[in-house]
């Protein structure tokens, strides 16, 4: 894939400073997947409202943790439910759609360990990583809480600055402390609404951006796997990604009796996304990771072979060339789409 000089200049600097640490995020988040109990629910799935399904996909060298670059359209095949469609469309890097990336915290309820208390005070070293953002990319930030209350804190903006102070503001500690049973299950009710309210903002902007979420949280969360899983249905028509980045200090959830346990990890595997789990001096290079990926991705667009609202099984690999020519590597993408022929109730 050919890229910018300015791009491919930032991600050469960027580089070297990131792949180390990047490689030991990396291997630590594979661990941590490795540990939580694989759900028994249906795998989510991607709707789409269009003619024309675009599928991101993320490249990654299993050597190094790093994108791998110089992809073009005649790399890749496409499966619809086993079936090989045409690639009509092929973008890579720069080329592809900008992003809405959203910092996503839990209120600061007493300091609960394991959920996003860990980052307060320290919002600042987020900072440096922003500035590897293109131009046109966007930054907002969004809470919820146990409590009930969610909100928008701040909508998807160009400034580089803004978010961070926000951010500051959204993690101050709150009097109400949750942890019984009725506080947790609206806590999950509050969880959904705030997607569905980061949902509506991609689907209300013209061009539509891709929505990125990264869970600033230690992931110790639950929810019923049947809501769960439409939640997921729900962010993917939008073709969002899910991340998240965890203090490498903080608790891990392994099970819960009769719910879907560390729900972030859940939906950052079923959008092609990926869980991060660093020390405070590695937030930055963790943001950084995660930025790198989103801009060295490629977005395949190809015509569903019919508008059925049934589940399709989707898959992407590389030709037997192309894998010649880069071993090994991974690619990330959504495992399933649900075309369908009208926009959901929920988006307008």
């Amino acid at each position: 894939m050919e890229m910018p000089d300015k791009v491919g200049s930032m991600k050469q600097n960027v580089a070297r400073a990131v792949a180390s640490i990047c490689f030991l995020i990396i291997c630590t988040a594979f661990s941590i997947d490795s540990q939580q109990s694989r759900p028994s629910a249906p795998a989510p799935t991607f709707r789409v409202q269009s003619s024309l399904v675009l599928v991101d996909v993320i490249s990654q060298d299993l050597k190094g943790g790093l994108p791998v670059r110089g992809y073009t359209k005649e790399d890749f095949r496409v499966f619809d439910t086993r079936h090989e469609v045409r690639i009509a469309t092929f973008d890579a890097g720069a080329d592809t759609r900008p992003m809405a990336l959203w910092l996503v915290v839990i209120c600061n309820e007493g300091g609960i360990a394991g959920a996003s208390a860990e980052f307060v005070g320290k919002e600042s070293l987020f900072r440096s990583a922003l500035d590897h953002l293109e131009k046109h990319d966007r930054v907002g930030v969004a809470h919820w809480c146990d409590n009930g209350e969610t909100q928008l804190d701040l909508l998807p903006t160009e400034d580089r600055d803004s978010p961070i102070r926000v951010l500051a503001e959204s993690l101050k500690p709150i009097p109400f402390q949750g942890g019984t049973e009725a506080s947790d299950e609206v806590g999950e009710v509050t969880f959904r609404k705030m997607i569905r309210l980061i949902i509506r903002d991609a689907y209300r902007r013209n061009p539509k951006p891709l929505p990125v979420i990264v869970f600033l949280h230690g992931d110790h969360t639950g929810q019923p796997r049947h809501e769960l899983n439409q939640l997921v249905d729900d962010f993917l028509e939008t073709s969002g990604i899910v991340f998240g980045i965890r203090d490498d200090q903080s608790a891990v959830l392994h099970f819960l009796i009769g719910e879907q346990a560390k729900i972030m990890h859940y939906m950052a595997k079923h959008t092609g996304g990926q869980y991060f789990s660093a020390p405070p001096s590695g937030y930055a290079a963790a943001l950084e990771a995660v930025l790198m990926q989103l801009h060295l991705r490629y977005e395949l667009g190809f015509v569903p072979p019919a508008i059925d609202g049934k589940r399709h099984e989707l898959r992407v690999e590389l030709t037997k060339k192309a894998k010649e020519q880069h071993k090994p590597v991974r690619l990330r993408y959504r495992p399933e789409y649900i075309p369908v022929p009208q926009e959901p109730e929920w988006a307008h």
